[in-house]
């Protein structure tokens, strides 16, 4: 049996329809009460047929001008077309009449939520709150989608939460509980409320999805796929379920068993490019280069724009050095991302090994304007320095970078290095004392940088006595 596509509206009210569609053609004038063009208005409001709204509600308000309900509606239809500020005029004025209309404040609520002043729209809401005597559970849920529908979440925390006071089995608050405290970053707080949500409701496929990515976002990735695993065993057609779970199998280190669930994830996604380049990486990573080289070619015939495959196809030829190969897709990788630290920094290292040292040096410096919080870039750059008999500029490199990161012991234990190298005992205890204060346990890891460091009896002595 085919269902009635608009069972929303009884047939009393679709006659009602009929009726003044034909009052319409005939351009004539029917009589409606009151109630009779609620229903209409809602109908084309319903069907996103604001225009025709519009104009029920004009021939309304002229049959029944003193109808505040139908005044609402009109103000109602102008905040659904954005006209805001009519819509409120509208509401002041028969805010003298009915001053405690709470369909009134609520809307004024919304409008001043909409106009971007939230504290105007809370006073109208709790207004609304105040001369509310029933339902109000179901009124504070209102509230808080009309704060969360335009990212005012810690707004719709503040409702949410006294709702669930008076009801904390409320699955569709917990839900949207989990969802603001998402938004704004609490974790904790927010995988309590979806599995809060989930005890009530286990078979939720976005409750599980959506407390898979809080979990992928703390870094706890065996959570994180334990949870798209339940997304998936709901709603096995949950796409994202896939790509997102072979993420975090791939951040585990799990190469295998993600690149089965990309594979898993190309039967559905369009976006084959981007899934392909992931799965280059996965052998790139477990180093089978020829796999990672197919992949990789695949996602570039796919889409030539797209730079991570270049991307990863460079590294590739670099670790194989091939390094003039190499160069040729880093290049194409940077100038289709120019904003990409990486790319800059991967390009820095194969100009240095094609002694290219003016391009090398550039292409560090890219990286490191482009994230000067990425110590590996200026540690680099020092080490290049220093292998063409160049420690003075090699330190002024590593202070320029400490300026950002002052507290980095491989920052301060490499300035260490190269003044003992220069001869300024000094300079190098003294970084040397700072690195250990942060890192005791590490400093000797120095040594496998700077094998050469261990015959300096003067820099070996440093080390032992500051430990």
């Amino acid at each position: 049996m085919i269902e009635n596509t608009e069972n929303y509206l009884d047939d009393d009210a679709l006659t009602l329809v009929g009726r003044f569609e034909e009052m319409i053609k005939a351009e004539t004038l029917y009589y409606f009460d009151v109630h009779e063009f609620e229903s209409i208005i809602d109908h084309y409001i319903e069907k996103g047929n604001l225009l025709e709204a519009v104009k029920v509600s004009n021939i309304a308000n002229r049959q029944h001008p003193g109808a505040i309900s139908l005044q609402i509606k009109k103000a109602q239809i102008l905040v659904d077309r954005e006209q805001h500020l009519e819509a409120l005029s509208i509401l002041k004025n028969i805010q003298g009449i009915e001053s405690s209309n709470k369909e009134i404040l609520l809307l004024k609520g919304n409008i001043y939520n909409h106009i971007g002043k939230p504290e105007l729209a809370k006073k109208q809401f709790d207004k609304a709150l105040q001369v509310s005597y029933e339902n109000r559970e179901d009124l504070l849920f209102r509230i808080a989608l009309a704060f969360e529908q335009l990212s005012q979440f810690g707004l719709a925390i503040e409702y949410l939460e006294e709702a669930l006071e008076l009801d904390e089995e409320d699955s569709e608050v917990l839900f949207e509980l989990g969802y603001c405290y998402e938004k704004i970053g609490e974790d904790d707080q927010s995988i309590m409320a979806y599995e809060q949500f989930l005890e009530l409701n286990p078979f939720s496929d976005n409750a599980w999805y959506n407390l898979g990515i809080i979990f992928n976002r703390m870094g706890n990735f065996p959570k994180a796929v334990e949870a798209y695993e339940f997304t998936l065993a709901v709603n096995d057609q949950h796409s994202k379920a896939y790509f997102n779970k072979a993420n975090a199998l791939a951040n585990q280190g799990l190469f295998e068993e993600a690149i089965k669930c990309y594979t898993e994830y190309l039967e559905f996604d369009d976006d084959h490019a981007s899934t392909y380049s992931y799965i280059g990486e996965c052998f790139e990573k477990m180093d089978e280069y020829e796999q990672a080289l197919i992949n990789y070619e695949t996602a570039i015939k796919t889409d030539e724009n797209l730079a991570d495959p270049w991307f990863g196809m460079g590294l590739i030829l670099m670790y194989q050095d091939k390094i003039d190969e190499c160069l040729v897709y880093l290049e194409k990788a940077k100038n289709l991302d120019d904003t990409n630290s990486d790319y800059w920094f991967a390009l820095g290292s194969a100009y240095a090994r094609a002694n290219s040292p003016q391009k090398a040096v550039q292409a560090f410096r890219e990286a490191i304007d482009l994230d000067p919080y990425d110590t590996t870039y200026p540690i680099t750059l020092a080490e290049y320095y220093h292998q063409n008999e160049n420690e003075e500029t090699a330190i002024d490199v590593l202070l320029e970078s400490l300026a950002q990161t002052p507290n980095c012991p491989q920052l301060l234990s490499n300035l260490a290095a190269y003044y003992a190298i220069t001869g300024d005992i000094k300079s190098s205890e003294h970084y040397i004392r700072q690195a250990i204060d942060i890192d005791s346990e590490n400093i000797n890891d120095i040594f496998i940088q700077f094998p050469e460091l261990k015959k300096n009896k003067i820099f070996t002595k440093l080390i032992k006595a500051n430990q």
